[in-house]
C-alpha cells in the first residue's frame, strides 16, 4: 500500500510540562545586597513587550529602541535568552538582530535594533516565547531560580496555521419538548488535499458553568453519528438525535468536540473543534392567564394578542417532525359581567417578518451560492378579535400554544371614532 507523503501528518510536539519550582527561603535582611552599591547599568527599552502572529514560512520584524540615560558609554550586545517557563522556545536560529552590537553614547545615546523573526515551514503551531538582553545586568535577587535581565525586550510569537476543516455551526441552540425526538446536522468541509480523520464526542468543559439548578437531562439522551474521515477536498455530516426524557425541565448545556485531526486546530486553551449546545426544555401551559378589566360604556371591545417569534436553532436544521402543531397559536375566552363566556368573533390574524439580502447565515460558505439571497429575521404572529360590550367588570383569559411571551391589548369603542 502506498502512503502519499503529503498526506502524513506529523505528530505536534509534546507541550513542555511548567515544573514547578520549590520556593526558597528568602536570605536574612543582612545578606541581601545594598542595591544603591550594585553596579547595574539601566537602559530605557521600547517596546519591553512585543508580540507577532506568524504562519510557518513566514517572517516580520519589530524595531526596538535602546536608550542611554547614563553619564558614561553603554556597550550594547543583544543576546537571546531562553524565556523562563515557556511551553515554546524560539529558537535562536529563527532570530536576527541588526545591529549585532553598538556603543551607546552618554547621556541620551540611542539606537533602534531590528529584529527580525524568519519561522521555518515545518514548525508547530504554539505559543512561542523569548528574551533578548541588550546587556548582561541581572536583578540582584540571588534566590530567584533564574536570571532575570533589567535591560530586555520580552518577545512573543504565536504561531498559527488557518484550520482545513470548515465547520458550520459552531452553536446549535434550540427550544424542545419533553418526551419529543430532534436531529441537527454538523456541516464540515475539508479543504486540504488529504482526508481527515474525526471523532465527535461530548465533552463538557469547565466554561459550561451554567448548572446552578442541574441540567435538564444527561448526556445520554444524545446520539452523535458521524463517518470516521472528511474527505480530501470533500464534505462530512455530523448527525445530532436528541431523544428528551419525558418529565425533563429547565435547560442542557454542553459541547460536541469534533476531534478533529489537524494540526492547525485544537491546542491548549483553544475550542476551534467545539460546537456548543443549548436546549431549552419547553413546557405547554395548562391553565389560561387571566386579565380582569373594566368599561364604563357598552362600547364594542377589541382584543389583539401578538408574540414576537425567538429564532431558535437558526443554523443546527432541528426538526422534531411535528410539522403544523409547533405553530403558535392562541385559546382565547372571554367572560362579560355575569361570569357568562361571551361570544368573540376572530377578525384577523397576522404575520409580520424582516427579510434581509444578505442571503441566510446559517448557509456553509461552500454552499452559498446554491443558496437564495433572502434570510428571514424575526417574525410575529397576532391575533385580533371583537366582542360586543357591556357595562360592567370583565374576564379575559389567554391560554398560548407555542408561544415564549405574548403581549396583549384591549380597546373600548371604535379608535377611528
Amino acid at each position: 500500500m502506498l502512503i502519499s507523503a503529503a498526506c502524513v501528518t506529523a505528530a505536534a510536539p509534546p507541550v513542555a510540562a511548567v515544573v514547578p519550582v520549590p520556593m526558597e527561603t528568602p536570605p536574612p535582611l543582612e545578606d541581601v545586597p545594598d542595591v544603591s552599591n550594585m553596579n547595574i547599568t539601566k537602559l530605557q527599552i521600547s517596546p519591553q513587550h512585543t508580540g507577532l502572529d506568524l504562519m510557518p514560512g513566514d517572517s516580520d520584524e519589530i524595531t526596538v529602541t535602546v536608550k542611554n540615560p547614563n553619564n558614561k558609554t553603554v556597550s550594547v550586545d543583544p543576546t537571546i535568552k531562553d524565556q523562563p517557563y515557556s511551553d515554546y522556545i524560539l529558537d535562536k536560529e529563527w532570530i536576527t538582530i541588526t545591529p549585532a552590537s553598538v556603543e551607546l553614547e552618554a547621556d541620551g545615546g540611542e539606537e533602534e535594533f531590528t529584529i527580525s523573526v524568519a519561522i521555518p515551514d515545518d514548525v508547530e503551531r504554539g505559543q512561542y516565547s523569548t528574551q533578548i538582553a541588550f546587556t548582561d545586568d541581572v536583578m540582584p535577587t540571588p534566590y530567584a531560580p533564574y536570571p532575570m535581565y533589567i535591560n530586555a525586550l520580552n518577545l512573543y510569537v504565536s504561531v498559527w496555521k488557518p484550520p482545513v476543516v470548515q465547520i458550520q455551526p459552531r452553536y446549535i441552540h434550540d427550544r424542545v419538548e419533553s418526551g419529543k425526538e430532534y436531529d441537527y446536522t454538523i456541516n464540515l468541509k475539508n479543504t486540504d488535499d488529504c482526508d481527515i480523520e474525526i471523532d465527535p464526542e461530548l465533552k463538557r468543559e469547565q466554561w459550561y458553568h451554567y448548572e446552578m439548578g442541574g441540567q435538564a437531562f444527561e448526556d445520554d439522551a444524545i446520539t452523535i453519528t458521524a463517518p470516521p474521515v472528511v474527505p480530501a477536498n470533500g464534505t462530512a455530516t455530523v448527525n445530532v438525535h436528541l431523544a428528551v426524557p419525558l418529565g425533563a425541565k429547565g435547560e442542557y448545556y454542553s459541547g460536541i468536540d469534533l476531534g478533529i485531526d489537524d494540526s492547525s486546530s485544537g491546542g491548549w486553551y483553544d475550542d476551534s473543534e467545539m460546537v456548543q449546545l443549548n436546549f431549552e426544555v419547553w413546557t405547554q401551559p395548562t391553565e389560561h392567564y387571566v386579565k380582569e378589566f373594566a368599561t364604563e360604556t357598552a362600547a364594542p371591545i377589541t382584543i389583539e394578542i401578538e408574540s414576537n417569534q425567538y429564532r431558535y436553532d437558526m443554523c443546527g436544521g432541528g426538526s422534531s417532525g411535528s410539522g403544523d402543531d409547533e405553530k403558535p397559536s392562541f385559546d382565547v375566552v372571554l367572560r362579560g359581567p355575569e361570569g357568562d363566556e361571551v361570544t368573540l368573533a376572530k377578525t384577523a390574524v397576522e404575520y409580520q417578518g424582516s427579510v434581509n439580502l444578505g442571503g441566510s447565515d446559517c448557509t456553509p460558505p461552500w454552499e452559498i451560492a446554491s443558496s437564495g439571497m433572502y434570510n428571514e429575521g424575526s417574525t410575529s404572529y397576532i391575533e385580533r378579535y371583537t366582542a360586543n360590550g357591556e357595562i360592567g367588570n370583565w374576564e379575559l383569559g389567554i391560554l398560548p400554544h407555542y408561544v415564549e411571551e405574548f403581549e396583549y391589548t384591549i380597546e373600548i369603542g371604535d379608535s377611528e371614532t
